[in-house]
């Protein structure tokens, strides 16, 4: 696996390319964050997009190195090797899409918290109401995912919903546009089985992976 730094160089972008950014946003960004991988029919990477200053970055995690020349992105990239222990506690961010099913159909995790709250005429409390509910996905996924936010006497570890995004974007002109949210996770969590929190790092945790989310950032926890 490699990870991977990568700056847009605005400057490069040509006016029709910066209106494709403007109407299709994270769709475009991945288009040409897919360049990167020439000769891939399948995604082998996850992705996430921070705003420095004025411009664009990227965090990068993938399966082949990416091109390190590219007229539209500096490239910084290395082998992405992680050695982990079972026990082990690691401070990460996660951007992710958390979504419940209701009825067969999904459904954004905070506004069906939000929808529960106003039910229960608890209208004060749905900002409170939204956090429980994505930090309940975010534990609920690590059950199965190799790792825990509970210490083991099973109280939960510093886990903190940062931010909270609802995004629409234009795909094609003739077509209705995509919508879906992001929420931003910052904490402390705790190694359960390498093996398998390893696959989650590379293969990611939720929805709309091709939209800059379920990319885990790393470090260790002192």
């Amino acid at each position: 696996m490699y990870f991977s730094r990568v700056t847009l160089k605005l400057n490069r972008l040509p006016y029709v390319m910066q209106q494709k950014m403007q109407n299709s946003g994270p769709y475009a960004i991945h288009q040409w964050l897919w360049q990167l991988f020439p000769n891939q029919e399948k995604r082998c990477f996850l992705f996430r997009e921070e705003r420095i200053g004025k411009g664009y970055q990227y965090y990068l995690l993938s399966e082949i190195a990416p091109l390190t020349n590219h007229e539209l992105f500096l490239v910084e990239t290395k082998p992405y090797q992680p050695k982990l222990t079972v026990g082990m506690k690691l401070i990460f961010s996660l951007r992710a899409n958390p979504v419940v099913f209701k009825n067969g159909k999904r459904s954004d995790v905070m506004m069906n918290a939000k929808y529960l709250a106003k039910q229960q005429g608890l209208d004060n409390e749905i900002k409170i109401r939204q956090n429980e509910a994505a930090i309940n996905w975010l534990i609920k996924q690590s059950e199965s995912r190799g790792f825990s936010l509970s210490t083991t006497d099973g109280q939960q570890l510093d886990c903190t919903v940062i931010n909270y995004t609802q995004e629409q974007f234009i795909k094609k002109s003739n077509l209705k546009p995509i919508t879906y949210s992001s929420v931003d996770y910052q904490g402390v969590l705790t190694v359960m089985d390498v093996d398998l929190f390893l696959n989650t790092i590379y293969q990611g945790v939720g929805k709309s992976k091709g939209f800059g989310c379920g990319l885990f950032l790393l470090k260790h926890y002192q």
